[in-house]
């Protein structure tokens, strides 16, 4: 079965999008080193700094041999929470890197709900967010079912929302500013200021509520 019709079941749900993805997944993965990445034109703020319109570049370091599956309610995927994870912004010419402190971030693909990307663990209760610092949905990354453990490349929206909307359902992105991510450069946010909204402010849905777009891959030994 291909990857991309195997997407399309994906997004149908259920036990078939889990076997789906698991005959997707390569037997006898040995294991390697793994860099993920995810990129979109975005704001944020680091230290202090707001960047408007700059390149959001966030990156994942780890081995393939880390990477678990997941299943919460009907959806299910792959994700990696072993790792070290770090930044980059480009503004005006200028170059900024820093490096997240450990136990912030994780990767993860959903193939049900069709998106991948960086997700975060915030706040005293130290809670999810899926589609928070930066991930993207409903684009190539929402055609195939995404193991994290073969190298590729995907387009889609890019999201980051606090309380991203459940499936199916408008909602609406919360401040940020309560849940820093900590780097050894201070404190970092990103923010979602491209999105559609109806009449009474609420967003589209999950897909087109997002006016953004970006990218997320997956590198294997890449050593940048």
């Amino acid at each position: 079965m291909s990857a991309r019709a195997c997407g399309r079941i994906a997004q149908a749900g259920g036990l078939a999008a889990a076997l789906c993805c698991a005959a997707l997944v390569p037997a006898g993965v040995q294991a390697a080193p793994v860099t993920y990445k995810v990129f979109a034109i975005t704001d944020a703020m680091l230290d202090g700094r707001h960047f408007h319109n700059a390149e959001v570049k966030l990156f994942f370091r780890g081995d393939t041999r880390d990477v678990q599956t997941f299943q919460v309610g009907r959806n299910d995927g792959f994700m990696i929470t072993r790792g070290h994870a770090r930044l980059e912004i480009v503004h005006h010419g200028e170059l900024i890197r820093a490096d997240f402190l450990p136990e912030q971030l994780l990767v993860s693909a959903d193939n049900v709900g069709g998106g991948a990307g960086f997700s975060a663990m915030v706040g005293p209760d130290h809670h999810l967010e899926a589609a928070y610092p930066l991930a993207i949905d409903y684009g190539t990354v929402s055609n195939f079912c995404i193991d994290l453990v073969t190298s590729a490349m995907y387009s889609g929206k890019a999201w980051s929302c606090i309380g991203f909307p459940v499936a199916g359902h408008a909602g609406r992105c919360g401040d940020p500013s309560p849940y820093p991510l900590k780097t050894d450069k201070g404190d970092f946010y990103v923010y979602q200021p491209y999105s559609g909204f109806t009449h009474d402010g609420v967003l589209l849905d999950d897909y087109r509520g997002s006016l953004n777009s970006g990218f997320f891959t997956v590198d294997l030994d890449d050593m940048e």
